[in-house]
Formats: C-alpha cells, structure tokens, sequence
C-alpha cells in the first residue's frame, strides 16, 4: 500500500515540475520564457503564440546568440488590441531589449510578432532570441 502512495506521489511531482512554464534568460526570477526563436540574415517575421492564459505586466527580448536588428514589434491581447512600442533598432549578443510595460494589473497575450534579422554575414552564425514575460502577481509593487 506504501509503495503505491509513494508511485502515485513521484508521478504527480513529476507532471507538476513538467508543467511548469520555464524560467526566462537562465533562471532569471520573475520572468518565463514566452518563446524561442532562431533569425535569419534576412528579413525574418516570426510570430510567437502566447498559449498561457496568464496576465502579463511586461515582456522583454533577450539576444543569445549573435546580434539582431528590430525593425518591427507588435503586441496583440487577448482582446484584440494591438500594441506598437517603440523599442531599440539593434541589440547585440547576450543583450536585452528595454522592459517593455502592458499595465500595472497585467494583459493577457494572444501572439507577439517580431520583424527582425540577425547581423552579420549570411554563413555566420544566425541569432538566437528569447521573448520572456513578467507575470502579473498582485502581491508585486513594480
């Protein structure tokens, strides 16, 4: 009888540990990995879509491998809206793009589509990007 209650138990810590969204940029606390994408030298349009029903405060990109040129981000919520910031044109190899804020209570996200190339000659390596999110906790004061 004690065997079986240890079995069922590792199993649900194991289902429960492999659900758990990842954490974004290496652990990095507060924030999961929404998305992971490689760029093209060339012009590359990828679409990431945001299968968590979670609400969000911000997102953020952060550059791997390689250094990557925006040239266009949209944020489309769960409502439809669209989101256009601003934000920087290049960001160079293990850097991040500026935190990017939705709203103080948090936005629930359909897809984040991201026009970009990776700099660089055409047999470098391509780069590499991961667009992470901030949960919306109500007990936070950011």
């Amino acid at each position: 009888m004690h065997r079986k209650i240890y079995i069922l138990f590792g199993i649900l810590l194991l289902l429960s540990s492999s659900c758990r969204s990842p954490d974004f940029i290496n652990g990095e606390k507060g924030w999961v990995l929404l998305g992971e994408k490689k760029v093209n030298h060339l012009s590359d349009k990828d679409v990431f879509t945001i299968k968590s029903r979670d609400k969000f405060t911000a997102i953020q990109i952060y550059v791997e491998d390689g250094e990557i040129e925006i040239k266009n981000l949209e944020i489309m919520v769960i409502n439809g809206d669209i989101l256009k910031p601003s934000i920087e044109s290049t960001i160079g190899q293990h850097g991040r793009s500026r935190v990017i804020d939705l709203a103080a209570d948090g936005r629930q996200l359909e897809k984040i589509t991201i026009v970009y190339r990776a700099k660089g000659k055409v047999f470098t390596k391509k780069g590499k990007v991961q667009l992470g999110g901030r949960p919306h906790n109500p007990n936070d004061n950011y």
